[in-house]
Order: structure tokens, then sequence, then C-alpha cells
């Protein structure tokens, strides 16, 4: 019995993480409001502490003057500050050796247009 339990908690350990990973992360506004964005989405706070989200497998970020900007996929910032992301929702990003953006699908530059204001 006792190595039929322990034969099932890596399963079981494994199935826990992925059921965390995957719940939405809820935020606070300046307010004290609870807000929870959409499934997939990711969230940042500008400077006001006003809340902005991606599209479903998306990423978001601060630029270089602290206002948030989106993309459709992950994004990361390149060797000229530019934060660059995934065309693909889900994409990959990354850096190569001279730190220009390779992403899945191709990049393209994070826009304030692509985000969205969180609403209660």
């Amino acid at each position: 019995m006792r190595s039929s339990i322990l034969a099932r908690l890596p399963a079981a350990a494994c199935l826990l993480l992925f059921c965390l990973s995957a719940q939405a992360e809820c935020v606070k506004d300046i307010h004290g409001n609870t807000l929870c964005p959409p499934a997939g989405a990711r969230c940042v706070a500008d400077r006001y502490g006003q809340w902005f989200c991606s599209g479903p497998g998306g990423d978001a970020a601060l630029d270089i003057h602290g206002n948030p900007v989106c993309g459709s996929g992950r994004c990361v910032t390149d060797i000229n500050a530019r934060i660059m992301c995934s065309t693909e929702p889900r994409g990959s990003a990354a850096l190569d050796l001279a730190r220009q953006a390779v992403c899945t699908g191709g990049c393209a530059q994070a826009s304030e247009n692509q985000c969205v204001a969180l609403r209660k």
C-alpha cells in the first residue's frame, strides 16, 4: 500500500504544480479593488498604478518611458532598448548573441494599442 502511494506522489505533485501555474493572477488597483485578468494574459502596472494587460498568450512590459506596451506573444528587450515580441500568441522570444530579438513567427515591436486597461 505504501509503495502505491509513493508511486502516485510524483504525478500528484506535477498535477498540483500545473493547476497552480494555470491560475490567473489577480492584482489590487490603487483603490484596493481586486482585478483579475483574462486567462493567458500578462499584465503590468504603469507609473500611476493602473494595470494594463496583453491579449491571451501575449506579454506586457513597461517601455523606457514607463509606458505599458504589449505584444501578441512573449517579449524581450533588444540591444536598442526596443521591446520586441513574437507575432504569434504564446510564441517565444529570445535574444541572439548580438542581442537582437529572435521570435516565433517573426518579431514586432510592442505597442500601447495592443494593451487593454484592466477593469473591474
